[in-house]
């Protein structure tokens, strides 16, 4: 192991690293994972988790996208034109302030939103679902901590 690498986390207690090794390989399975579930739609992950902001909040400015996926404006400009050419999305300018675009999903969107929920939830029963009660109960109390701490963390 090389001293300062993600490997080595001799100065932390040894819970604490073998959780954040865990985590490490849960979350590189589970982007593996979801790729391949999604590829099978011919969607990339961006693409997917900007269907999802939009299904759950429906329009919304390239602005707001940009800071709900913490993407880089640019990055999201691109996504959101690759994704208006395949017919997934719309994209007006605000009437109200010229300088805005406001995005919103289409009938084909909404189509593909609703199969890409079908292969999360698929994906979910096939893994998470698969673990015992008590430790999906285990999981959803310590979690959200973790999650409010990364939040914290990230917003420094």
């Amino acid at each position: 192991m090389s001293q300062g690498g993600w490997s080595s986390l001799s100065s932390l207690d040894s819970s604490t690293a073998v959780v954040f090794r865990e985590f490490l390989s849960i979350s590189a399975l589970h982007r593996q994972l979801i790729r391949r579930a999604f590829a099978k739609h011919d969607i990339h992950p961006a693409q997917a988790l900007c269907i999802l902001v939009l299904s759950d909040r429906g329009e919304v400015t390239q602005s707001e996208l940009a800071d709900e996926l913490l993407l880089a404006r640019p990055s999201v400009t691109r996504l959101l034109q690759r994704m208006e050419r395949a017919g997934l999305v719309s994209r007006q300018t605000d009437p109200a302030d010229q300088r805005q675009v406001r995005v919103t999903l289409t009938s084909a969107g909404h189509d593909l939103q609703h199969l890409l929920h079908l292969a999360t939830v698929d994906y979910v029963r096939r893994t998470v679902a698969l673990l015992p009660e008590g430790e999906r109960d285990e999981l959803a109390r310590i979690l959200p901590s973790w999650r409010r701490l990364a939040e914290r963390e990230a917003h420094l």
